[in-house]
């Protein structure tokens, strides 16, 4: 069999298991970019090439976990379904990643950046909800995307992610608040009465779907007219998660809003700043507690 059947086998497999789109399609260009890379290497010569690929000087830990995460399933796979007799990176680790970048823009910056977009076209009033919705709930990109106004319930000011759009494939419910409800109301206005409910609430201005990247570039062009550095769809759910903790909310709501599947990954997923850290502390260290602040007008004993 070659490795085209194989991968093609294999990607029909976890298509039939749930596996998102975009995880299907990251598999299926992953794979057919090594074996092109290395020609010799399948069906004998696997592990040999897959160590090569691996070991290519300075590659991030993310990098090398992500290809492992390829590698993995798939000739896994090939043992399962007869194609291979063993895995080419059995024993093979993966590697201690590193520290999360730490996403924490001043309220100021998104508000300055929110202002930026408008809401005069289409265009714009489009990318200002799903600006503000997604900074008000914290929902992945690609699951924004992909919600219809159905999803939508305006009375109770709450969306629901179906199973088929959530990357856990596990459906939840996620809440707005009521200025986010005022630009999904306006948006909703004016949409023609042909889209109804076959098209997108974040579609582009001919009601086709709009992708990840089409609201990325969209997104830097924004933030370049705001005079920022940097500034990505997924920052929004970054930030979300950061002010929910700011604000008084627990990590184990805030678990089941990100859709996380288990708490370690929430945990991660929000390393606060260590300016945030250090105020914590200075509030709960023991040691604060035996020299408690003097008091004005008690003198020194």
């Amino acid at each position: 069999m070659s490795w085209e059947t194989a991968i093609q086998r294999f990607i029909v497999w976890r298509k039939a298991e749930g596996i998102s789109k975009r995880t299907l399609n990251g598999y299926e260009s992953n794979l057919k970019t090594f074996f092109k890379r290395y020609p010799l290497a399948w069906p004998d010569k696997c592990r040999e090439f897959v160590l090569q690929h691996l070991s290519q000087e300075e590659i991030s830990p993310s990098t090398y976990n992500n290809r492992l995460k390829t590698f993995r399933p798939f000739f896994n796979f090939t043992i399962t379904e007869g194609i291979l007799t063993t895995s080419p990176i059995a024993n093979i680790k993966y590697r201690r990643g590193e520290a999360p970048r730490i996403v924490d823009h001043t309220m100021e910056d998104v508000l300055k950046l929110f202002k930026v977009i408008g809401s005069e076209t289409f265009a714009q009033l489009r990318d200002s909800t799903l600006f503000l919705f997604s900074f008000d709930t914290g929902i992945r990109p690609s699951e924004a995307l992909e919600l219809l106004p159905n999803d939508l319930d305006v009375e109770l000011l709450k969306a629901t992610i179906p199973p088929m759009y959530a990357k856990t494939r596990i459906g939840r419910r996620i809440f707005y608040s009521d200025k986010t409800a005022l630009l999904i109301n306006k948006l909703l206005s004016v949409r023609p009465l042909e889209w109804k409910n076959s098209t997108q609430l974040f579609c582009n201005s001919y009601g086709n779907k709009m992708n990840t990247h089409t609201w990325g570039v969209q997104l830097r062009r924004y933030t370049k007219k705001a005079g920022l550095n940097r500034f990505s769809p997924y920052d929004l759910r970054h930030q979300f998660a950061i002010e929910y903790l700011r604000n008084g909310g627990d990590v184990f709501t805030l678990q089941k809003l990100l859709g996380h599947s288990t708490l370690s990954m929430t945990e991660r997923y929000l390393a606060l700043s260590n300016d945030d850290i250090q105020r914590v502390h200075a509030k709960v260290s023991p040691v604060s507690a035996l020299f408690p602040p003097i008091r004005k007008g008690i003198g020194k004993i």
